[in-house]
């Protein structure tokens, strides 16, 4: 999973951007490429609905995210995705960006479902020193401090201060393969690499600035640079999988969390609005999934697909007979043979008290603010009509007032 990235920061959608083993999976005649794919608009919403399979309102996480020190945490009662893979006697790793809550040791990830977890507890770090540096809302004081962490079962936590220096992309990545290469290969693995990028802060390797001399935006520059760093991570990534053969029967599935910000570098083009707003810029986003051995046709898949389909949808993966979990339905039998079994024809991108948006077929219907900025439009009600082409075409509703 990335961090923010923008709809239309991909190379095949911009040509100055520079990610050929992204867009070599992408299109690989065993890939389905998702166009129609949704998230919510934040990190903390969209992890926990990929988590539990419930719409972020269902479960408490509608309002925001969850900044560093803050007393918060997806509540139990709602079983994560990697709890019921355990079940199913997988090895469940997290490497990278939890931010799902960690201010009591129930919410951490080892007491989640995963075995083991290395990375980062809170929304951002800084990508060489991992320390947060955030402003706190209750403290009205900036957090510092070192969050980068190890667990190894039962929330048992143990700060690294070895890694200072090293990009966290690349150590992510890193501690991914040597995850894979200590686990038990008579048992199959789930493991969600989270990673930071294209989040900000914007921080990259100056070696990469040689693959974005055409971006003439300097903030974009450093972003596509990020974004350059995390492509060949994955590419590495996906060499070592085929070098220790776990390739042909591994599924690979690749998306984002939300739009990207603009003042940080991102696009999301040709859609309206960005991160933290309930526009299509911010909870459209590009996915696919990869598998030689599964995915029997590549290609396309234009239905509808929300983020809460994950969980039912990869535990259909481990041969799990199941239609739908929680608010998401499997989606699995479309993926790999583009035939569907169960189509998604509605789904909620967001009910708070700041504003509240859903999607019936190609109707998209706002009520109150696009965003947690309460503003003039919080007694308002739109109604959209989606088009294919572009972002939101036709406010129906003011046509009809009219």
């Amino acid at each position: 999973m990335a961090d923010d990235l923008g709809f239309n920061d991909l190379d095949w959608k911009d040509s100055t951007l520079h990610t050929p083993n992204l867009r070599n999976l992408a299109f690989h005649k065993n890939t389905a490429l998702m166009t129609n794919s949704y998230v919510n608009q934040l990190c903390t919403p969209t992890r926990s609905a990929f988590m539990t399979g419930y719409y972020p309102f269902r479960v408490g996480t509608q309002a925001g995210v969850f900044l560093h020190m803050e007393p918060a945490g997806v509540p139990t009662m709602f079983p994560f995705l990697s709890e019921n893979m355990r079940q199913l006697d997988y090895s469940t790793y997290l490497v990278g960006k939890w931010h799902l809550g960690y201010c009591k040791k129930e919410f951490l990830p080892t007491n989640r479902g995963f075995d083991y977890f290395y990375g980062f507890y809170g929304p951002q770090t800084g990508y060489f020193n991992h320390s947060a540096d955030q402003y706190h809302r209750e403290l009205k004081r900036v957090v510092k401090g070192l969050d980068l962490f190890e667990e190894v079962g039962n929330g048992k936590s143990v700060p690294d201060f070895s890694q200072n220096g090293v990009y966290s992309t690349d150590l992510f990545t890193d501690v991914a393969m040597s995850v894979l290469d200590n686990h038990n290969s008579t048992k199959p693995f789930f493991m969600f690499l989270s990673y930071q990028a294209v989040h900000p802060p914007l921080q990259v390797p100056r070696s990469y600035d040689k693959y974005c001399t055409r971006v003439k935006n300097r903030y974009r520059r450093i972003y596509c640079g990020m974004l350059t760093a995390m492509d060949f991570a994955i590419g590495r990534l996906v060499e070592y999988l085929k070098a220790a053969n776990l390739y042909e029967n591994t599924v690979i599935v690749f998306t984002s969390d939300n739009g990207g910000t603009s003042n940080f570098g991102a696009s999301n083009a040709p859609l309206r609005g960005e991160k933290d707003t309930i526009w299509e810029g911010g909870t459209k986003t590009t996915t696919f999934v990869h598998s030689p051995m599964y995915v029997e046709e590549g290609g396309t898949r234009e239905m509808m697909f929300h983020v809460v389909d994950w969980h039912a949808t990869i535990l259909s993966i481990t041969g799990l007979e199941i239609d739908s979990y929680g608010d998401g339905i499997n989606q699995w039998e479309y993926i790999r043979t583009n035939r569907p079994k169960f189509r998604r024809f509605q789904f909620v991108y967001n009910i708070a008290d700041h504003g509240s948006a859903i999607r019936d077929g190609d109707y998209k219907l706002i009520v109150g603010n696009v965003d947690r900025k309460m503003s003039k439009d919080k007694n308002r009600t739109r109604l959209f009509r989606i088009s294919s082409k572009i972002s939101l075409t036709i406010d129906v509703l003011l046509k009809f007032q009219n």
